[in-house]
């Protein structure tokens, strides 16, 4: 007989069933928040600390908390953990998610859902990603871990009270004084956590990437080829990725001597990712890039002459501000470009300006002559006075921060 309509487990649906019957428990025992960092690392034999971290990625991306919150309604909480009362939203619980995680839930998708199918796509990716990386770990390490949802608490039997005096002789057992219903033994106290010597794991990776990011501002300061201000948290950063890998290869117990290293490196992750927006590439290899570029810094400038407008402005961190409302009339067509890691964009053109102009930016507020959201691509205006006035092609591309193309 024919092996073809055989699954092997690794379809999208057996591996969906897998993730779900054998969830794990969220245990007070490794609560940050609510747990579902440290069920998800126990489930799969991971490093607690690096879960957590890759939350805070997917956060900054887009969708991290929408992620967590789900992540909090479908993992139940241990029955063996008592009753408590929630510390987020004071409600208490014993495997069920408060009323307001819900609401939370929900509001969460709202806000992560409607900009993604309004222009920003990558939150769909970041979200497909997250995916394809329950898919990949399931299958990969489902083997590993504590697996299996958690059954029904134990029921304790205690003794009947002591003044409840049974009958001399019952041969059917039928009076409730004569019965005698075993009682829980009390469990066993939890041995004294020995804990050794402080680990000088974080002092000496803080001091470390200290001397790193000093190195970089110093490239910075003497003008090393290639060097921008992204360097500078960059640099604190791959030594801080570094320690967090050593921490995760030692046998201490988890978290002990890196949770100082992981409030160090949500910081310095964001300052890395909004500076390389338009900094990550040199002079040499970035396509031709040619005009006024500033690693760390504002860039304003303010052309009288159709010659003075250079092709482009860019910088890592600041605002850009380019005024091009006193050009004097008649000069030729002008092209250029805008561009900011983190920062605000201010772009003026005169008032009776043929534009051409493309607006792109991941975080903030737009207004593009007028039109707003994510992007706006190839728009044509001619302003109030129709065809005839100077040409002007603009291109203004943002990471962080407002954008503001208007007339002067």
């Amino acid at each position: 007989m024919s092996g073809a309509g055989v699954k092997d487990g690794t379809d999208v649906a057996s591996v969906a069933r897998g993730v779900w019957e054998t969830r794990p428990a969220r245990r007070q025992e490794d609560t940050k928040v609510a747990g579902v960092a440290g069920a998800i690392a126990r489930r799969y034999a991971l490093d607690p600390t690096l879960v957590r971290v890759a939350f805070v990625v997917w956060a900054i991306v887009g969708g991290g908390v929408l992620l967590y919150l789900l992540g909090w309604l479908v993992l139940p909480s241990d029955p063996a953990d008592p009753v408590r009362r929630d510390r987020a939203f004071g409600a208490g619980h014993r495997g069920k998610a408060p009323t307001l995680v819900v609401i939370a839930t929900v509001i969460a998708a709202i806000a992560t859902l409607a900009p993604a199918f309004s222009g920003r796509v990558m939150t769909l990716v970041a979200l497909g990603v997250a995916a394809v990386a329950v898919y990949l770990l399931h299958t990969g390490r489902s083997d590993l871990g504590v697996p299996g949802t958690p059954g029904v608490a134990p029921v304790a039997f205690s003794r009947p009270d002591e003044s409840s005096v049974p009958v001399a002789w019952d041969a059917l057992g039928a009076d409730p004084r004569s019965w005698r219903l075993p009682t829980a033994a009390p469990p066993a106290p939890a041995p004294p956590v020995e804990r050794g010597p402080r680990s000088v794991l974080t002092p000496v990776t803080l001091a470390l990437a200290l001397l790193a990011a000093g190195l970089a501002g110093v490239a910075l300061l003497l003008g090393v080829p290639g060097v921008t201000g992204v360097w500078v948290p960059a640099a604190a950063l791959g030594v801080v990725g570094l320690g967090l890998v050593v921490g995760s290869l030692r046998s201490r117990p988890a978290g002990c001597s890196r949770r100082g290293l992981v409030f160090v490196a949500i910081p310095l992750l964001i300052a890395t990712v909004i500076g390389s927006v338009a900094v990550s590439r040199g002079p040499g290899d970035d396509g031709g890039f040619s005009g006024e570029q500033q690693g760390v810094g504002d860039v304003v400038a303010t052309p009288v002459a159709a010659a003075q407008v250079l092709p482009g402005y860019r910088t890592g961190l600041g605002d850009v501000d380019l005024d091009l409302s006193r050009l004097a009339p008649g000069g030729p067509p002008i092209r250029t470009s805008v561009e900011s890691g983190a920062g605000d964009l201010t772009v003026t053109v005169p008032a009776t300006a043929d534009v051409t102009v493309t607006c792109a930016h991941g975080l903030g507020d737009m207004d593009c002559l007028g039109r707003t959201g994510n992007a706006v691509t190839g728009l044509v205006d001619l302003g109030p006075d129709g065809p005839g006035g100077p040409v002007i092609d603009l291109q203004v591309r943002n990471g962080v921060g407002d954008v503001a193309v208007r007339r002067g």
